[in-house]
């Protein structure tokens, strides 16, 4: 009869430490619940645009949520390469890489581009024919100008 006493006290006090850990997790549930609308959902990916998403989308009580989203796009435009490639109809310059990439420079800025060159090209032959009259030009470059 002891034995039976002591398995019903150990079945009481278990019982007992069961609904109390059972009613400290309500307890705590009930709690998150409470601060879910605080805590926020995050997301990254990337879209159909090359454009990387970085967020976080909060969820209210009534499930209405607050989105909340940072695009990021890399872009690289190199006019060098521009130059490269082929005159547009409008005077701009565009050049496509084998990737997709495409690189351009407007009319305006090419233009302004050529006259530079155009004018450092005058510079350097000014400076050759200097360096020869003065008989310290033995090096020759070989070079051939293009008029604008």
């Amino acid at each position: 009869m002891a034995e039976a006493t002591d398995l019903s006290s150990v079945k009481s006090r278990f019982e007992s430490e069961v609904g109390h850990q059972t009613n400290y997790l309500s307890n705590t549930m009930q709690i998150f619940a409470a601060f879910k609308h605080l805590i926020p959902e995050f997301h990254a990916y990337s879209d159909e645009e090359k454009r990387y998403n970085i967020g976080a989308t909060w969820t209210a009580a009534d499930g209405l949520q607050d989105f909340h989203n940072l695009e990021l796009r890399y872009v690289r435009n190199s006019e060098r390469l521009a130059l490269q490639g082929q005159p547009q109809p409008d005077g701009s310059w565009k050049y496509v890489e084998p990737n997709g990439c495409v690189h351009t420079i407007s009319a305006e800025r090419a233009k302004r581009f050529m006259e530079q060159t155009q004018a450092h090209a005058h510079i350097v032959c000014d400076m050759l024919d200097k360096l020869r009259e003065s008989g310290m030009g033995q090096e020759v470059l070989d070079t051939q100008a293009h008029p604008a």
